[in-house]
């Protein structure tokens, strides 16, 4: 108001003298002196208003006057309240605002790891620069890694499986916690860089460790990678890294299998086990264990693999030339295939392991299985997420938190699916491996490149 006011006045003075000035030019007879003295004049009277005007605004009396008529009624009140209320939360929400904005962005560490770099592109799995992971528990230990194994389930998820459920596992963040390049490898070897605090595991720095991770989480084909202590445990002595890192996952995945449907040193004895693809990582946990716990164990593999799985203590070999079995399972009738043919005129087993991936339904089989006999698929399933619409993929969402909220609750760690891994089964794996019940099958070891 007093801004108005005075501006009002400006403009007023403003107008008289450029008025005068006009008729100073055109009374080309005015005396000089007699101008001069009129703007003087004006220019006094111009200020004196200023002044009053300036007094006027400044009185208290006539501030108080002018709050009374804005908070007349209650309505009044309550606007002025909200408004004040808004200019609060606005300002104090711009101002973190700023602070947020204009705060020092620190150079994130890189490593060299082997990721995928979208989940459409054949070509999309790369050795690039990745994040150095950060700690996420006390208890964690970060492990600088020495050898690395690609799992066949790596592959499945460089072309996105598990892609819809891991977005709200992990809670990815475009600028810190981005999900590509997504770091492959589902197991590694190598020596401890840093323990957590709280860590109760027993490792020191500058152990041989090895370790196991879960679909789900970020892979261990990397310079370094950060595991919670109940994926981590001294790796064998007897076996070097490279070997150390092909059976963390598979032999995870075989131990559990086998104790899920009682298959241990003492109940083993006798069974009449049938390994499908025994060439496979799952494949040769098994028909060692199998063997060893006195099962009379029959395989199926490729022709090349025979003398290997031979050694591992397989007693009936079903030998096939083609590398991918097409010519067995797809291309021709399954009731008509060689495989068929073998299995008949073999004793039925209690046992049927399937270890790898296949196109056909194995429905068939059971009709090789004794009585009370299982097909047990060592497969990871399909995850009906991925196919998952936005409103499904919503529900997910709040699945994904309640179980994560119950977590904290209860201090427990939620379950995702997958393999049981822990540092339990590797530590038995490393016992198996130690008393040479286990050997581990290395077809070959490459760069990173």
């Amino acid at each position: 108001m007093a801004t108005e006011s005075g501006m009002r006045v400006v403009r007023q003075y403003s107008d008289e003298g450029r008025n005068l000035a006009i008729r100073a030019i055109s009374e080309a007879n005015s005396e000089a002196s007699s101008a001069a003295r009129n703007v003087m004049s004006n220019l006094l009277a111009l200020l004196q208003r200023l002044k009053d005007t300036a007094k006027e605004v400044a009185d208290p009396t006539m501030i108080y006057e002018q709050l009374r008529i804005l908070f007349r009624d209650e309505i009044s009140r309550n606007n002025a309240f909200f408004i004040l209320v808004g200019l609060g939360f606005g300002t104090t929400g711009g101002v973190l605002l700023g602070f947020w904005l204009a705060r020092p962005h620190l150079a994130t560490p890189i490593m060299k790891s082997i990721a995928c770099t979208s989940f459409r592109d054949p070509d999309n799995v790369v050795v690039c620069n990745t994040s150095v992971p950060q700690f996420e528990a006390s208890s964690d230990i970060l492990v600088r890694v020495r050898a690395a194994a690609l799992n066949r389930i790596d592959r499945r998820i460089a072309f996105g499986y598990g892609r819809t459920l891991r977005r709200l596992i992990r809670n990815y963040d475009v600028n810190y916690n981005p999900e590509l390049p997504l770091v492959l490898g589902r197991s590694c070897a190598g020596i401890v860089e840093a323990v957590g605090k709280g860590s109760k595991s027993g490792l020191e720095i500058g152990d041989e460790v090895w370790l196991a991770a879960q679909w789900y989480e970020s892979g261990a084909a990397s310079e370094l990678v950060v595991v919670p202590e109940t994926r981590i445990s001294r790796k064998p002595f007897l076996i070097g890294f490279e070997g150390a890192a092909s059976l963390p996952y598979s032999g995870c995945i075989a131990l559990s299998l086998m104790d899920s449907h009682g298959l241990t040193e003492h109940t083993c004895k006798g069974k009449r086990i049938l390994v499908q693809d025994a060439c496979s990582p799952v494949g040769c946990v098994i028909t060692q264990l199998a063997h060893k716990w006195g099962a009379n164990v029959a395989v199926t593999c490729h022709t090349r693999s025979a003398p290997v799985i031979h050694e591992l203590g397989a007693s009936d070999i079903i030998v096939f030339a083609n590398e991918h079995f097409r010519s067995n399972f797809i291309d021709v009738n399954v009731e008509k295939s060689n495989l068929i043919n073998e299995l008949a005129s073999r004793e039925k087993f209690d046992f049927i392991f399937l270890t790898t991936r296949i196109a056909y339904d194995y429905k068939f089989l059971e009709k090789f299985l004794a009585k009370r006999g299982v097909i047990v698929d060592a497969v990871e399933p399909e995850l009906a997420s991925d196919e998952y619409g936005p409103l499904m993929r919503l529900l997910l969402g709040v699945l994904v938190k309640l179980k994560k909220t119950a977590s904290v609750i209860f201090r427990t760690h939620p379950d995702w699916g997958g393999p049981h891994v822990c540092h339990l089964v590797l530590d038995r794996l490393a016992g198996f491996v130690n008393d040479e019940t286990l050997k581990t099958v290395v077809d070959r070891v490459g760069s990173p490149a």
